[in-house]
């Protein structure tokens, strides 16, 4: 029994430890991750429209926009950073080549342009793509796994080792 605790914990330990560093890789790690997994032809590259961006002097492929003021600008870039490109998955709308990601772009944009708040334009992603078009989804009953997962993990881990070594303790006095 007890070789199936130190067993359970080990596997525990090691997925903590494995989404732990998944989590605290850089951004930048992850798109180079991406770009190395599915690499664009010499004629995806020249057909792609980029620009650089303001997100840390990297090329993003936002098009340039008629936005009205330096204020819906800002706006528009802090949107579409924190909503999720619902085909890389692991870009943000601002991130992804993707051209379903292009359209959001769009509508974002043009969401703006009828003068929506930024809560308005969320919640219209997430009634059409579900809470998973955001990056941090809300605090609810079916994400309360996703939220408190991680530290049920360690918790349950921390007793689990906890509970071992009291046990051969025990059995070496």
């Amino acid at each position: 029994m007890i070789k199936h605790a130190v067993v359970s914990l080990s596997a525990a330990l090691t997925l903590v430890v494995t989404l732990a560093a998944g989590t605290l890789s850089s951004p930048a790690q992850a798109q180079a991750d991406e770009r190395a997994s599915h690499p664009a032809t010499e004629e995806q590259r020249q057909a792609r429209p980029v620009q650089q961006g303001q997100m840390g002097g990297m090329i993003t492929p936002i098009e340039p926009l008629p936005f009205r003021n330096s204020l819906e600008e800002r706006r528009f870039r802090a949107l579409v950073n924190e909503l999720r490109c619902t085909v890389c998955q692991n870009e943000s709308l601002a991130e992804s080549t993707a051209p379903l990601a292009r359209d959001l772009r769009m509508e974002v944009f043009a969401l703006l342009q009828d003068d929506r708040s930024d809560m308005e334009i969320r919640q219209f992603m997430v009634d059409r793509y579900g809470d998973f078009v955001l990056y941090r989804p809300p605090l609810a009953g079916h994400t309360l796994l996703l939220w408190f997962g991680p530290i049920l993990l360690l918790l349950g881990s921390l007793i689990g080792a906890f509970i071992v070594v009291h046990k051969r303790r025990q059995a070496l006095k």
